[in-house]
C-alpha cells in the first residue's frame, strides 16, 4: 500500500500547528516582493509586517510561486520522509499559471506517483480541502479515492468578496472585466467572485458602501444555502482586519447556530492582489463535522 502525502502551499494559509496536527500535510511557500525585498510568505515576513509596510510602499508588492525545480526539489524532501505518492493541493490556475505549469512538467519527476489538484480557489476553502484529504489519507483511502472525494468537494465551494478598492486587483491584471468597473474607483465596494467556468476573478456589483456591500454578499450566500441539501461550513477572512472578522463571525454565528463559521487572515500573497481591508464569505460542504 502506498504512504500518501498532501502538499499545499502558502496561499492556505495554514499554520504550522495545522500541518503538524495532520501529521502527513507539507506547504511549499510563495514569495512577495515588497519596497525591493523578497520574503517567502509564513517564513521571513509575519501578516502583520506585510501590511504594515504595504500601508507606506510606494510600489505596488508582486508575487511569484516556487519554480519547478524548487516543486520537485520540495517532493524529494517528501519522499525521503517515507512518502511515495503526493496529492498536491494548489492555488487555482484561474489566476496563475501555476498548477497548470506543475501538470505539464510532472513527466518529468519520477521519485514519486505525483496529482495535481487545482482547487479553484486559495485561503480557507482550500486549506479546507488539504485537511479532508489528510483525513483521508490517514484513515487509510487510496490516492484515487481522495481524489475524487476532493473533486466532489471542491465543486461545493463557492466565494464572495468586497476589496476596499480595486487598484491592486488591477494593477496585477487578477481582474478579468476591468474595465467595466474601474470607472469610479474610489466611489464604490466592488463585489467580487471566482464561481465561473474558468474559476477567474470578476467583479459582479458596485456597492456605495463597506456595510451594503456586506448585507448584499450575505442575502447570496443565503440563497445559496436555501438551495443546499447539504449542510455547510462558513469561511469568513480578510486583509488585515482582524478585529472586523471577530465581530463578523459573532453576527454570523448568531444567524446561522447551527454552522461552524470559521475566521482567519489572509497572508501576503494573495494579499498583495486585494489590498487592504478586504472581505471574503466562502462556504463549502461540512465534511469535517466541528473539527
Amino acid at each position: 500500500m502506498s504512504k500518501i502525502a498532501i502538499v499545499t502551499d502558502s496561499t492556505s494559509s495554514l499554520s504550522a500547528d495545522e500541518l503538524k496536527a495532520m501529521g502527513n500535510a507539507f506547504m511549499v511557500h510563495f514569495e512577495v516582493q515588497l519596497n525591493g525585498k523578497f520574503y517567502h510568505e509564513g517564513i521571513d515576513i509575519s501578516d502583520e509586517q506585510f501590511y504594515r509596510e504595504l500601508a507606506t510602499s510606494k510600489d505596488f508588492p508582486t508575487t511569484a510561486p516556487p519554480s519547478i525545480q524548487e516543486m520537485f526539489d520540495f517532493y524529494d524532501s517528501v519522499v525521503a520522509k517515507g512518502y511515495d505518492e503526493i496529492i498536491s493541493i494548489h492555488i487555482t490556475s484561474g489566476i496563475t499559471g501555476f498548477c497548470n505549469n506543475l501538470v505539464a512538467a510532472l513527466p518529468e519527476y519520477k521519485n514519486a506517483n505525483v496529482h495535481v489538484v487545482d482547487s479553484f480557489l486559495s485561503i480557507q476553502p482550500m486549506a479546507y480541502l488539504t485537511k479532508y484529504a489528510s483525513k483521508l489519507a490517514n484513515d487509510g483511502a487510496s490516492a484515487d479515492e481522495i481524489l475524487d472525494k476532493v473533486d466532489s468537494q471542491k465543486r461545493t465551494i463557492g466565494e464572495y468578496f468586497v476589496v476596499d478598492d480595486l487598484k491592486n486587483l488591477v494593477h496585477g491584471g487578477r481582474l478579468t472585466n476591468a474595465a467595466a468597473f474601474t470607472g469610479g474607483l474610489l466611489r464604490i465596494k466592488p463585489v467580487l467572485t471566482m464561481m465561473n467556468e474558468e474559476h477567474e476573478i470578476v467583479a459582479t456589483d458596485k456597492i456605495r458602501t463597506m456595510k451594503r456591500a456586506l448585507h448584499f454578499i450575505e442575502d447570496e450566500f443565503e440563497t445559496v444555502r436555501q438551495k443546499t441539501d447539504y449542510p455547510l461550513r462558513i469561511f469568513l477572512t480578510g486583509t488585515n482586519n482582524l478585529d472586523a472578522m471577530e465581530k463578523w463571525q459573532e453576527h454570523m454565528s448568531e444567524k446561522y447556530p447551527d454552522l461552524v463559521v470559521e475566521t482567519g487572515q489572509i497572508g501576503p500573497v494573495i494579499g498583495a492582489h486585494l489590498g487592504t481591508n478586504a472581505f471574503v464569505l466562502g462556504w463549502s460542504e461540512e465534511v469535517l463535522e466541528n473539527k
